[in-house]
């Protein structure tokens, strides 16, 4: 069975085994039952949220290819981009053909407390986007301001989107790690975190970060939770490294988190691949099985095509952590009764 069957099959079991059922049933405001300052809203009950306190533990790179994957299972999804940098749009590949608009609209809707709608439509099928880009900085200093104010920030993005996010069966939201009060106002309308995490001292100093911003969160969103942490670009056989990092985790975040089983494997070459010609991570491992002979390119007198043999492998590793993500909310819905 080549690799592309192989992704091929997953994507025919989750849409069997969950897509129904996730639809069956929007989870209520009303089970989670807490006495708070601010519930989250109905339609927030499927908004998660990547984050960490880090830059570059692989944030923009799961948020894209979790989202991508859903979206060709047949979940309808929306990708919100929070960062100023706007990776996201080189990974899906619309900063490349000039279509975005490096946040502009996300800024704009929030300044005049207008619905969230999408910026760009069909990114892939049933994936939309709400691109993210310089213009955020711009907002973080208008927040700013407002805070010396005296005004309140804190619902600003969870209104907005609670007028669209009814419409996708899942919104994923990739976060900047250094800019607080975009990463406050995305928990703000955030039901699950997601916490991509390298091995090594200074990814978990990013989670220190980031517990400290889960907890004031909480105050204003108590139905904030973490999903779970991810071991992202780890060697496939560094079986002590993972150990350490799993407890270094866990220390942490003190146990709120469980680790999922599911890590991302280190493979820099699909990866730079994706970056650059804007394509997800199964994308390009689907190049892989078609990829020309390479003497092909000889007898035309031409280089060859560059396909990174690591890719499908990696594109495994992100469909079966999709599926673990998807299964997670599943299953702690249908825990508290909110399921059909």
């Amino acid at each position: 069975m080549t690799r592309a069957l192989l992704l091929a099959l997953v994507y025919s079991v989750m849409r069997k085994t969950m897509l129904a059922s996730w639809r069956a049933s929007r989870p209520s405001v009303s089970v989670y039952g807490k006495m708070c300052v601010m519930a989250i809203n109905d339609a927030l009950t499927r908004v998660v949220t990547v984050g960490n306190g880090k830059g570059g533990v692989g944030k923009s790179t799961t948020a894209c290819n979790v989202a991508g994957l859903a979206a060709v299972a047949g979940w309808r999804v929306l990708l919100v981009d929070f960062d100023p940098q706007g990776n996201a749009g080189h990974i899906l590949g619309y900063t490349w053909k000039g279509q975005s608009d490096g946040g502009q609209h996300l800024v704009d809707t929030l300044m005049n407390g207008s619905p969230l709608t999408p910026s760009l439509l069909e990114v892939r099928p049933n994936l939309d986007v709400v691109a993210g880009g310089e213009a955020l900085d711009t907002l973080e200093d208008v927040l700013t301001g407002r805070l010396k104010r005296g005004q309140d920030i804190h619902e600003l993005f969870a209104d907005s989107l609670a007028a669209v996010a009814g419409d996708y069966d899942l919104v994923i939201v990739d976060t900047p790690p250094t800019r607080p009060l975009l990463l406050r106002l995305a928990l703000g309308a955030t039901r699950w975190i997601v916490v991509p995490t390298r091995p090594g001292r200074t990814s978990v100093e990013g989670l220190r970060a980031l517990a400290g911003e889960i907890t004031a969160a909480r105050q204003m969103n108590p139905d904030l939770e973490l999903l779970g942490a991810l071991l992202y670009d780890v060697e496939t056989n560094a079986t002590v490294i993972r150990r350490n990092a799993i407890e270094d985790i866990t220390s942490v975040l003190g146990g709120a988190a469980p680790v999922f089983t599911n890590v991302i494997r280190h493979a820099l070459s699909p990866v730079v691949e994706s970056e650059e010609k804007g394509l997800l991570i199964h994308e390009v491992a689907e190049q892989v099985d078609s990829a020309e002979p390479y003497w092909k390119a000889l007898q035309d007198g031409r280089k060859p095509v560059r396909v990174p043999g690591s890719a499908p492998a990696l594109a495994e590793d992100f469909v079966l952590l999709t599926q673990e993500i998807l299964t997670a909310i599943d299953v702690h819905e249908k825990e508290m009764g909110v399921s059909a």
